[in-house]
């Protein structure tokens, strides 16, 4: 009798033993598909942030300088370029060597694109003005993305900017 209890004891010992482990590597297995989960939404979000962030920041600029004559869209660079104007100062928005640059200066101060201040890593930017609306379209780091927007006051294209 005393051996059929001590038995019955281990045997309840390596059931309890048997579920404490099935339970720890099952409570693993869930963490471990819920961090690879998580890191593939950080991984997308990350990648989508720049191309949101430029997007939100062109519209807001766009929108600030929606005055009477004073958007226009134009070639700057190695590429197209959004220009916003201000008495005899000027703002330019453009991609230049692979980041979106800000340009502010005076009209005839003879800046060049590798003046402008590097906002964002940006790969490409293209800009474009049919009818009064505007459309742009970027892409960085994987990411493709487009805005399109009719500002009030209406916007014009200029052939070349002359900084």
């Amino acid at each position: 009798m005393r051996f059929q209890n001590r038995s019955s004891r281990l045997l309840r010992a390596a059931l309890t033993a048997a579920l404490g482990a099935l339970f720890f590597l099952l409570a693993m297995g869930i963490t471990l598909m819920g961090s690879s989960v998580y890191r593939s939404a950080v991984a997308a979000s990350d990648a989508q942030y720049t191309v949101r962030t430029a997007v939100s920041y062109l519209a807001n600029q766009i929108r600030q300088g929606d005055r009477a004559d004073s958007l226009f869209v134009t070639a700057f660079g190695d590429g197209d370029a959004l220009m916003v104007t201000e008495g005899d100062y000027y703002t330019l928005l453009y991609c230049y060597e692979g980041q979106l640059r800000e340009l502010y200066a005076e009209t005839g101060s003879g800046m060049t694109a590798a003046d402008g201040l590097p906002i964002l890593a940006l790969d490409a930017l293209s800009i474009s003005a049919e009818g009064g609306r505007l459309s742009l379209s970027l892409s960085g780091e994987g990411t493709e993305t487009s805005l399109s927007l009719s500002p009030r006051c209406g916007v014009s294209v200029l052939e070349e900017v002359d900084p």
